[in-house]
């Protein structure tokens, strides 16, 4: 297995694998991520996003030339403070493995690989908004809800 960063050309499969991800969701969990959404056009709005959103770091887990998981990173640059060491926080997302390679530690290799990296940048901590299903993977992986996060949600979907 290879840990590395994702890279323009893995942007098609990586779209294809949130498709899958969301329909998966659908029908495991009765949640409605495609309801009359075309495949196509999302495939494409996504890309496009990836393209000009150079900001998120994309890690992901490669078995032979296949892409078996991959998780996303928004670097948020912290306001420099006196004698302030960290230069980051990170919000996590877009976590998922494929189906077939679940289970096998890719996930917690992949997460592993991306706290060091972001150590080595001075990132002070990493924040995701866990699923019901995924609580215990954070868990297992270190995270744990000590921080209140107070929101405002404005978009009422």
């Amino acid at each position: 297995m290879i840990i590395r960063k994702a890279k323009e050309k893995d942007y098609l499969y990586l779209a294809e694998m949130k498709w899958q991800h969301c329909l998966e969701d659908d029908e495991d969990y009765g949640e409605n991520n495609l309801k009359n959404v075309d495949k196509d056009d999302f495939i494409e709005k996504f890309i496009d996003f990836l393209t000009a959103h150079k900001e998120y770091k994309i890690w992901v887990a490669q078995v032979y030339d296949k892409i078996v998981s991959a998780m996303f990173v928004y670097m948020i640059p912290k306001t420099p403070k006196p004698n302030g060491n960290s230069k980051y926080i990170a919000y996590l997302t877009n976590v998922f493995t494929v189906k077939e390679y679940r289970n096998q530690k890719i996930g917690t290799k992949l997460i592993n690989h991306i706290k060091n990296a972001l150590t080595e940048e001075k990132c002070e901590l990493i924040f995701v908004f866990p699923s019901e299903n995924s609580i215990s993977f954070y868990e297992r992986n270190g995270f744990s809800p000590e921080n209140e996060i107070f929101e405002c949600n404005l978009n009422e979907e």
